[in-house]
Parts: structure tokens; C-alpha cells; sequence
């Protein structure tokens, strides 16, 4: 369980990070801050790689828990890889429809699909492949509002937040913030409809710096366990 709860953690917050880097939202159908999604599909379009420090912090409110981890991530369109360092050591790939989890500490690794990694519930990551005319559906799944701006990381960013039109689906809200800079989003957070939620930060920003496809590649040792289904 607690597998497939870090999973769907990792899942959700890619597949959104997939969407707002590869897509900008297409948010221009609700006239929302058409300055800001100017800004937002002109940094899009220049957007052709991405190293930044990641921390993600799961918080269960229905026991007090607080669970953080931080690493480093890397994108370009098509795949995306996170390497966790704290508080342990793992890896998450994404690379067309493929779906990685390497965990050294069990000498293990998930290898299955985005699709079948999230129980069905891909919400955007399928579409970090292709970033085709399917993310339009974003806008109208969506509620999307102006909240404020406000400072992360000691620079000024924009909060929008997007509630979801129906009752299906994991979160009952997402915001992100997008900094006024790069005009990129640099913090997410989901609110799951038992009240815990999910903060991911981004920080240290490198854009379109030299990413070689093989550095999206983990590479497993000889005698690694593979596994293919979430759980097992």
C-alpha cells in the first residue's frame, strides 16, 4: 500500500508537471490573465530542456504525518526523470508510455506502463509522449481562477487554482504557482478529497541546457528484481 500510495504521489505530480511544461494549460478559451498564458506558451515554446532540485512533502492529515523527499529532476519533451536522494534512494523514469520505479535499498524495479503504474487514473501523463491536441481537454476539465501573486523562493510567482467540473478524480483542487520570471510553474500542490495533499517544489532552475536522451536512462544492476506490477 504504501508503494502504491508513493506512486500515485509521484504520478499525479508528474502527469500536471507534464501538462504546464509541454502545454501551458490552453488556457486561453477562459480569457484568463491573457498576459500571463502569452507568457506561459512563449516560455513553453522556448522550452527545450530542464534540471532542477525537486522536494516533495505528502502530508496525511487523517494521521499527522509529514512525509518529505528531495532529489533532482530532469526534463525534455518525451521523458522525464527524477533521482530521489533524501530521504532514501530512488529513481522514477518516464519515458514515452514507459513507467520506471528503481528503489536500490530493495533491489528492486517497477517497469510497466504510465497507464497501468496509475490504476487507469493517468491524468496527464500519458501525454507527456505526445503533447498533442488531447491536453485541450485540460481546460475543460477544469475550473481555473486567479488567486494571487505572492513570493516563492524569494522571487514573485503567480497562483492559479484548478478545480475539477466533475466528481470523479483523485484531487478535489490543484494550484500551481508560476514564477514571473521564466514564467514556468515552480510549486504544485493536490489536494486529495480525504483532505491530504501534496506540495512539490522546484527550485534552481537550468533551462535548455544539454540533456542527452541516455541521461533519462536508469540503469539497473545485473541482479535487480523487476517487477510489473504496482505493489508486488
Amino acid at each position: 500500500m504504501k508503494q502504491a500510495g508513493k506512486i500515485n504521489a509521484i504520478s499525479g505530480w508528474l502527469g500536471l508537471t507534464a501538462v504546464t511544461l509541454g502545454a501551458a494549460f490552453f488556457l486561453t478559451s477562459f480569457q484568463l490573465l491573457p498576459g500571463l498564458i502569452a507568457k506561459m506558451e512563449r516560455a513553453n515554446r522556448n522550452l527545450q530542456s530542464l534540471r532542477a532540485v525537486i522536494e516533495q512533502q505528502r502530508v496525511n492529515v487523517q494521521i499527522g504525518t509529514k512525509d518529505t523527499d528531495s532529489g533532482t529532476l530532469l526534463f525534455k519533451p518525451g521523458r522525464l526523470r527524477i533521482d530521489y536522494t533524501k530521504p532514501t534512494t530512488q529513481s522514477v523514469s518516464l519515458i514515452g508510455q514507459d513507467f520506471m520505479l528503481y528503489q536500490p535499498r530493495l533491489n528492486q524495479a517497477l517497469k510497466t506502463t504510465v497507464a497501468k503504474a496509475t490504476k487507469g487514473r493517468t491524468g496527464g501523463l500519458s501525454q507527456l509522449v505526445g503533447l498533442n491536441s488531447s491536453l485541450k481537454s485540460l481546460a475543460n476539465e477544469y475550473a481555473i481562477e486567479f488567486v494571487n501573486d505572492e513570493m516563492v523562493d524569494g522571487q514573485l510567482a503567480t497562483q492559479l487554482r484548478l478545480t475539477p467540473k466533475g466528481k470523479g478524480g483523485t484531487f478535489t483542487s490543484i494550484e500551481l504557482w508560476v514564477n514571473q520570471q521564466t514564467w514556468l510553474p515552480v510549486m504544485h500542490k493536490f489536494t486529495e478529497r480525504n483532505g491530504d495533499y501534496t506540495i512539490v517544489r522546484l527550485s534552481k532552475l537550468e533551462l535548455n541546457t544539454k540533456l542527452d536522451d541516455a541521461a533519462f536512462l536508469i540503469k539497473l544492476p545485473a541482479n535487480t528484481a523487476i517487477v510489473n506490477k504496482v505493489g508486488e
